[in-house]
């Protein structure tokens, strides 16, 4: 083979294509890999919780009337005088419409019974209209005196509320995540090592329950009566994955 040929050759499979006879031969290929290892992030996993206290604003009381009578239509008839009459006093008092709920409405029988013989005997029917009212808490004992001197028989729990839910929530999320960070700072503390970011969070917010309290009092022993509220916790509770170098 001549120099000219070979040269021909050796150009033609640099540039990637070798034509003979009018057919094109396969370009060989060469590939060069490198591997890079990851570097995996240190990590740290850290749950924190946080509570907030504070007074309830809000009450929720729990007022009703029972009705006796042999005639369950009389007893009903009654109930409804009497329940409307409560209504009525306490939206006087300033208790808006929409706060006063209704939150048992019954009527049934009910029954004497005779241990000598073990019978009983149908003595009347019993009617039944419960309310919860939501006030504010330093008007929640002048509306239990209204509702009792207007006809309320039945005085039940006083439940405690906060208005400002969502805003004591984040408040609680706030406390819950600067104690995650301070347990991450400490468990890294004499080492060569500090938080640098955050991986992920999770959040566990317990939700905000009012807090019942039972009261049960007689017709006539509401006047004048104390309600204290005392104090509400809401927590919240956290799981942080921080990073570390």
């Amino acid at each position: 083979m001549s120099k000219k040929l070979l040269v021909v050759l050796v150009i033609a499979l640099l540039l990637g294509t070798l034509v003979v006879g009018g057919r094109a031969l396969p370009q060989g290929e060469v590939v060069a890999q490198s591997t890079q290892e990851d570097e995996m992030d240190h990590t740290i996993s850290v749950s924190g919780s946080g509570t907030v206290e504070l007074s309830p604003d809000i009450a929720y009381l729990s007022v009703g009337v029972t009705v006796e009578n042999k005639d369950p239509k009389k007893a009903m008839d009654g109930l409804t005088a009497k329940a409307n009459a409560i209504v009525e006093a306490l939206k006087k008092a300033g208790v808006k419409k929409e706060d006063i709920k209704t939150t048992n409405l019954s009527l049934y029988p009910y029954y004497s019974w005779d241990p000598d013989t073990g019978k009983q005997t149908l003595e009347g029917y019993r009617a039944n209209e419960s309310f919860s009212v939501k006030s504010t808490l330093e008007n929640a004992g002048s509306l239990l005196t209204i509702a009792s001197e207007n006809g309320a028989t039945d005085i039940g729990g006083i439940a405690f509320d906060v208005s400002n839910r969502d805003e004591i929530k984040l408040q609680a999320i706030e406390k819950a995540m600067a104690d995650a960070r301070a347990k991450a700072d400490a468990s890294l503390k004499g080492t060569n090592y500090k938080v640098t970011g955050i991986k992920t969070i999770s959040i566990e917010s317990a939700p905000v329950y009012p807090i019942y309290r039972n009261m049960y009092a007689k017709e006539d022993a509401v006047a004048n009566v104390p309600v204290e509220g005392g104090t509400i916790g809401v927590d919240a509770t956290v799981t942080v994955i921080f990073t570390f170098d």
